[in-house]
């Protein structure tokens, strides 16, 4: 499969380029009352700190090349950088047509690496060698730290640089040189292909609703220019998802998870379609995942999940109906009946309520090899415990391993389980409540001197030995559980 994958790739980059869309220009001007979208501003209290990002391509035609020359009239001179371009591009543009402020901001430019290095410390921008992990902008050196900063986060696979990301007021914006190259933050090209334009920038983008552009003209006002080679804007709209160029089999082959974006992106953006039988061929089995680290898999189908947008109902069956489920949960029985119509988007009731019918065991070790943290694997498989327990009218034999197993839930987050499964009544709130404080081996004294719990030796009629104080607390404590219960019956 590597080798056929490493053929497909090096034809992909040796191939002539796509034919571009009709290009559409679109002006930004939301009237009140009309459905027009609405232009991208800059100010105080909107992108304020993508202003200095932009100035510093407003200013890039006075940048210095850094050597002179002689000019007839003039004398001795240093030559200028011609003025570079900056697009906002990307999910950012998306997000903002749809009314919402962008979570992540990609940005491009017809300035190459070296020239994004120039123009930026023109600027002000401070370089800080290496990658910076998990946007920890905190834990900088003192002389950057707080300050307008950037570093390299991508080169492809000759070590060029693909992307800068430039940091104000410890916002991060990823920057890169349009390029030919797939956008996939999964793929690294051989070697990059820069582009004239962004309409050949956009050829090799994943989904039209991705690959629209808003010049980034005004640092201080409107952005009130759309470009649109593929109709990302119509698609938006409609509900509709187009791979660019019909080309979705192509973004498969570079990527397996676009299937998960394209997904993804229905659940949040479909308004009630379903997937495009074309492309459901595409999407592929485990097989095809192998090469995927699974916790990038678990990711991308939780920050899916979790999306305001998403209605965790239709989430999962529509994961399911693509054959993804088993992609995130592998060799493990998958259960998608009766999901409740009120589940909130939520990792652990939407993993726990789709795993419910399997051992608990089986569900934790089947979690953690797909790159769940062992106490998210740990919670769901608990809340499988208690939904199994329940089904068994909370069999009394089970009581003690019930309370005795440890979880990071919170009470709220049990009962509000307890409740989808429609298993709410008293038994779940005298569970949750119970107090076993009473009822430990030993009790320390005013001096820290351990002694045998009297209520034991009270039950027992003498101090118990070896390992009757274990026994003895299991039995006490299931007597309470038991008292308890016959009290509400």
């Amino acid at each position: 499969m590597k080798s056929l994958f490493s053929k497909y790739i090096k034809l992909r980059e040796e191939s002539e380029e796509a034919p571009v869309g009709v290009t559409a220009k679109i002006k930004l001007q939301k009237k009140q009352g009309s459905n027009e979208f609405t232009p991208f501003i800059i100010d105080k209290d909107n992108h304020a700190n993508l202003a200095p990002l932009i100035g510093a391509f407003l200013d890039s035609d006075k940048v210095g090349l850094g050597y002179t020359t002689i000019d007839r009239n003039k004398g001795e001179i240093e030559p200028q950088l011609k003025k570079k371009s900056i697009f906002l591009t990307g999910g950012a543009v998306r997000d903002h047509l749809l009314g919402k402020t962008p979570k992540n901001y990609d940005l491009v430019t017809d300035a190459t690496a070296s020239e994004i290095r120039m123009i930026l410390k023109y600027s002000g921008f401070k370089e800080v060698k290496g990658q910076i992990d998990n946007n920890k902008y905190d834990d900088l050196p003192n002389d950057v730290s707080g300050k307008k900063i950037f570093y390299v986060s991508r080169t492809d696979k000759k070590s060029k640089e693909l992307e800068i990301v430039a940091v104000v007021k410890g916002q991060p914006f990823r920057l890169s040189s349009m390029t030919k190259s797939p956008k996939s933050r999964y793929f690294d090209p051989s070697d990059i292909k820069l582009a004239s334009s962004v309409e050949e920038d956009a050829i090799n983008r994943d989904f039209t609703i991705n690959a629209m552009y808003i010049p980034l003209t005004n640092d201080d006002g409107p952005n009130s220019e759309l470009i649109d080679p593929f109709g990302g804007a119509h698609h938006l709209k409609s509900g509709e998802m187009k791979a660019v160029g019909g080309k979705f089999e192509d973004r498969m082959q570079e990527d397996p998870m676009t299937a998960f974006r394209l997904v993804n992106h229905f659940n949040r953006f479909g308004k009630g379609q379903n997937v495009p039988e074309e492309y459901l061929k595409h999407i592929g089995s485990e097989d095809d995942y192998e090469d995927i680290s699974p916790d990038k898999i678990k990711d991308e189908f939780v920050n899916g999940l979790e999306n305001p947008d998403v209605n965790a109902k239709k989430f999962l069956k529509t994961y399911h109906s693509t054959g993804l489920l088993d992609i995130v949960f592998p060799n493990i029985h998958i259960d998608i009946e009766d999901v409740p119509n009120d589940m909130r988007c939520d990792r652990w009731m939407a993993a726990a309520w789709i795993l419910r019918n399997n051992n608990p065991t089986d569900v934790k070790d089947v979690l953690i090899a797909g790159g769940w943290s062992k106490q998210e694997a740990s919670d769901i498989a608990y809340l499988v415990r208690f939904y199994q327990w329940g089904k068994s009218k909370f069999d009394i034999n089970q009581f003690y391993n019930m309370i005795q197993s440890h979880t990071g839930l919170t009470k709220a987050k049990i009962r509000e389980w307890m409740h989808l499964a429609n298993m709410h009544g008293k038994e779940v709130d005298q569970f949750l409540h119970f107090n076993k404080d009473d009822l430990n081996s030993h009790n320390t004294d005013e001096f820290g001197n351990k002694k045998i719990n009297p209520i034991f030796i009270q039950f027992l009629g003498r101090e118990p030995v070896g390992s009757e104080p274990d026994e003895m607390r299991k039995i006490l404590m299931t007597k309470r559980w038991k008292e308890m219960n016959d009290r509400i019956l």
